[in-house]
């Protein structure tokens, strides 16, 4: 009887041992066959820049890399990164209508087949675009939208992508450096965006370098501390922030949501605030400390001195004066360094003027009445509450048809005909041009708290604040 458990017992104890063995060859090569259903094929590592990322050397947008993470681009699809909500279906006073200026063919640094428009800056591949001028992407993907995100645009520093025309519809492709650097550049792909990879976009928003925003341009991936002593590296003496370190994510949503920003990416985490690294008091002196307590000043109103600081950012643009601009018709352009924000009331709501409206509300801005076209509600005539933050004023001359509804227009036409033509069905021809004002929060290039010193005369001796 003896005998016959010892036999049993080590006659299973062989078996399991052989079965395991068996698990351990077999699973690696099911794996690689796409054998083991519900997990995605992931090829081996390969050493060097030539192996590109785990093995793949060649890239197609998402549809490459939906080979192991169509889950990422589903989240990616859902982003305000890629939907575009706040944008689509609305009117600005740079390009003015994004809808209908998605991309287009226009030669560009005497490149015939090249397009240009604002999807340079959309985190779609190919042809991606909405179904129409004012339509919004579909809630629920295809496969075909799915396989049309450019995830190379955040995970990679160097990668970047250009409009191009292709069998005579326009797309956004790998530019040539990206293309002939496409080994490497996959296998040099982050996990978490840099900050030269949030700059590409977001540095040049407007039409150029630190154009639109006053405090974001190309320096701001490795700035001095003399020009933000988050963004700085160590080595430098700054904090070595990346713009997620505050910009928090999650799922692909990003936090944060400006005073000029219509919709907060829904989903997104909080995003984190002075207090929650230097908390509620921060200076030793009372009186400071009682600016915050009493919720009459944002941190960033002392410590935004200036904006445009060493890059020169645009503070107007003129539709009615159109010069030649880089091979191609604009509106004039005034631009300027080192300019003073305007402390403005900020209670997290914003008022924007709606594509199709008749222009009504007005602001005194520069010694005279202009339409509002986005800014703090504290400047539209609602709540006065909250902290006083800083704003750059952009103000413009922009085309409104007889019923004074301001004109989206086609950049096409302005830019190679120098002509004023709407690019909206429900907005007329030009009747003539009004005076506009845009109020942009500033939140970047925290100065040195030396810097700080002179805003106390700033604020309560020049008039920018009467109390």
């Amino acid at each position: 009887m003896r005998t016959t458990r010892f036999f049993l017992k080590r006659h299973l104890m062989l078996t399991v041992f052989l079965m395991g063995m068996l698990l351990m060859f077999a699973l690696p090569v099911l794996a690689a066959k796409g054998g083991i259903k519900g997990k995605p094929t992931k090829p081996g590592p390969e050493p060097g820049p030539g192996s590109g990322h785990h093995g793949v050397t060649t890239y197609e947008g998402s549809k490459t890399c939906n080979q192991c993470h169509e889950d990422k681009a589903r989240q990616v699809y859902s982003s305000e990164h890629y939907q575009w909500k706040g944008k689509l279906g609305a009117i600005n006073d740079f390009c003015t209508y994004p809808d209908a200026n998605w991309l287009f063919e226009f030669p560009t640094n005497n490149t015939e087949d090249a397009a240009a428009g604002c999807a340079t800056c959309h985190v779609g591949f190919g042809d991606t675009k909405p179904s129409a001028a004012g339509a919004k992407f579909p809630a629920t993907p295809t496969q075909a939208h799915l396989d049309k995100i450019d995830c190379l645009m955040c995970h990679s520093d160097t990668y970047n992508h250009v409009g191009k025309m292709v069998n005579g519809q326009a797309v956004l492709v790998p530019d040539a450096a990206s293309q002939a650097d496409m080994a490497a550049i996959l296998a040099g792909i982050k996990k978490t965006p840099s900050k030269q990879a949030c700059l590409k976009c977001h540095a040049k928003a407007g039409g150029g370098n630190g154009i639109k925003q006053g405090d974001l341009d190309l320096s701001m991936a490795d700035p001095p501390h003399d020009l933000d002593v988050h963004m700085a590296s160590t080595s430098l003496g700054g904090a070595g922030f990346t713009c997620v370190s505050c910009h928090t994510v999650s799922n692909h949503k990003i936090a944060g949501k400006g005073s000029d920003m219509r919709v907060a990416d829904a989903g997104s985490p909080a995003m984190k605030s002075c207090a929650t690294c230097h908390g509620s008091s921060p200076h030793d002196s009372g009186k400071l400390n009682k600016h915050i307590s009493d919720g009459r000043a944002d941190c960033t109103a002392c410590h935004i001195p200036t904006y445009g600081r060493g890059v020169l950012t645009e503070s107007r643009r003129d539709f009615t004066d159109l010069v030649l601009l880089g091979g191609k018709y604009e509106a004039r352009r005034t631009e300027g360094m080192d300019l003073t924000p305007k402390l403005l009331p900020y209670d997290g709501t914003s008022y924007f003027y709606p594509l199709g409206a008749e222009l009504t509300k007005t602001v005194s801005e520069g010694g005279m009445q202009r339409f509002l076209i986005a800014g703090p509600n504290s400047v539209a005539g609602g709540s006065s509450s909250g902290r006083r933050y800083p704003f750059k004023v952009h103000t413009a001359k922009m085309a409104v048809d007889a019923g004074n509804r301001l004109i989206p227009l086609n950049s096409l036409e302005l830019w190679e005909n120098q002509t004023i033509a709407s690019a909206f069905d429900g907005v007329g021809s030009a009747a003539g041009f009004v005076e506009t004002v845009r109020y942009l929060g500033l939140y970047h290039q925290v100065a040195p708290k030396e810097e700080a010193n002179n805003a106390c005369m700033q604020c309560h001796g020049s008039g920018r604040i009467n109390d």
